[in-house]
């Protein structure tokens, strides 16, 4: 880089639109993934999920990866939706 040029990082996902879309076969995956090999989660571990994933989507926001937190949102949206389908299917 010779001198006079900016310097400007890029996010690993800028299109939003496309990150929107790799988070929602991040979560259909995930929760295939789930549904098939895991039968129960506790609700510990829901939680502790939750809070870990939470905490790492707002570390990649806050650094501009935003496509990045919605793959992380998409995620632990899939553990979210396993435990509702869980409950829903054994009371």
């Amino acid at each position: 880089m010779g001198p006079g040029t900016i310097e400007r990082w890029m996010a690993l996902l800028p299109d939003i639109v496309a990150a929107a879309l790799y988070a929602v076969v991040v979560f259909l995956l995930s929760l295939g993934f789930l549904v098939v090999f895991i039968e129960t989660i506790s609700p510990r571990r829901l939680i502790a999920c939750l809070v870990g994933s939470l905490i790492l989507g707002m570390a990649f926001a806050s650094l501009g990866e935003i496509g990045i937190a919605l793959l992380v949102a998409g995620g632990a949206s899939a553990f979210v939706a396993n435990h509702v389908f869980e409950w829903l299917t054994s009371r």
